[in-house]
């Protein structure tokens, strides 16, 4: 069998994809002869984004669980997902036959369940990623048989049925583009700002959060132009059209604040921005930390096992994000906390900043792609 052969799957999410690209550029930049196969969603931007790389990707049928609902809707909701799962399996063994995988990398997502059932039933080396805190329901299911479990957390060990030494913190991947976002020069009159001012980013996820836009346009109601900040709010699609043009001003002594619906290259982003306020997804939480941003974080007080208050805290721990519950979101409390921060001279915010360049230097990917390669292939 060509020993040569890796399959990652994951989605339907970025907080899936993206981690996932930043260990493909790794393999690719560093083992040029590893054969790369994605197994994705048929449906979200994952296609789009792995092939647009130029691996090659395959979908399966599979779908999520139902949280929560009456016994009805408990009980359709797992047909349904058998359903789904039964020719997701065996589409996934053909795909792991016909590729000669030799091992697979899951990196979380419904969508893993059948392709994880298939390795196991073709008796391949499997390796987990769990990019939150609390690891999903998935990956707490599988880690039992995985040959690794590569964590985002170092303490999410705890929650895991993982054997002596196959559980390796990893921290989550981040894309080199956005670990190499310092290197970029800063252009801030492609986003029309100022280069003199204070620059916060803020963002609710791919999809926006009505609470973040709410809360950041509200700024310009309580810190004026003398305060020296200016805001760049990506609010997602779905609220863009009610929220304005990407030149909004609230009123003409107000802050500037810039919207606009998605950006994709968040690089370019990243390189003028001083703070960002965001949700605590892990991708979010790692990116700003891989490219030197202190952070003010509000976690979705919805998401599930309430994991991303566990992300926040972590940064917040690191000394380089404040987190802020949603139910305290108001724009006055937020502009008290970015005042704090700089004051005395940007004193706090100095001192996050430089906790956070200092975990710039962590190769995530490598360390996963290292012991795919070494562990899993070397000793196969």
């Amino acid at each position: 069998m060509n020993d040569k052969n890796i399959l990652i799957t994951g989605g339907g999410t970025g907080g899936h994809l993206y981690p996932a690209v930043a260990v493909i550029e790794h393999l690719r930049k560093n083992r040029p002869e590893i054969s790369i196969t994605f197994i994705g969603p048929r449906r979200g931007a994952g296609k789009n984004l792995i092939s647009g790389i130029g691996v090659e990707f395959y979908s399966v049928r599979a779908r999520g669980l139902v949280n929560g609902g009456n016994v009805f809707t408990r009980a359709t909701g797992y047909l349904l997902f058998l359903a789904e799962l039964i020719p997701g399996f065996l589409r996934a063994l053909s795909i792991l036959r016909k590729k000669r995988i030799c091992t697979v990398l899951g990196m979380g997502g419904y969508i893993c369940a059948p392709v994880l059932l298939a390795a196991m039933a073709r008796k391949t080396p499997f390796a987990l990623h769990e990019q939150n805190y609390i690891p999903g329901r998935l990956n707490r299911l599988f880690s039992g048989k995985a040959r690794y479990v590569f964590t985002s957390f170092r303490d999410s060990e705890k929650f895991l049925d993982g054997k002596a030494g196959n559980i390796v913190y990893t921290g989550n991947p981040v894309r080199e583009s956005i670990k190499r976002s310092g290197e970029l020069s800063p252009d801030y009159k492609k986003w029309d700002l100022s280069e003199k001012r204070f620059t916060v980013t803020a963002f609710g996820g791919s999809l926006g959060a009505r609470r973040i836009n709410e809360t950041v346009l509200g700024l310009g109601k309580v810190m004026g132009k003398e305060s020296g900040i200016q805001v760049l709010l990506i609010s997602g699609a779905r609220f863009y059209d009610s929220i304005g043009s990407t030149r909004f001003n609230i009123e003409n002594d107000s802050i500037p604040i810039r919207v606009f619906p998605y950006i994709h290259r968040m690089e370019e982003v990243y390189r003028i921005t001083d703070l960002i306020v965001a949700r605590a997804g892990a991708n979010t939480v790692f990116e700003t930390a891989a490219a030197g941003i202190p952070s003010i974080l509000i976690p979705y007080p919805s998401a599930v096992d309430d994991h991303q208050r566990y992300n926040a805290s972590y940064l917040e721990q690191q000394g380089i994000s404040v987190m802020i519950d949603e139910n305290e979101l108001t724009p006055a409390f937020l502009a008290e906390k970015i005042n704090i921060l700089l004051q005395e001279d940007r004193k706090i915010y100095n001192r996050m900043k430089k906790k956070a360049w200092a975990m710039r230097s962590v190769d995530w990917a490598g360390i996963i792609s290292g012991k795919l390669l070494e562990d899993i292939i070397g000793k196969r």
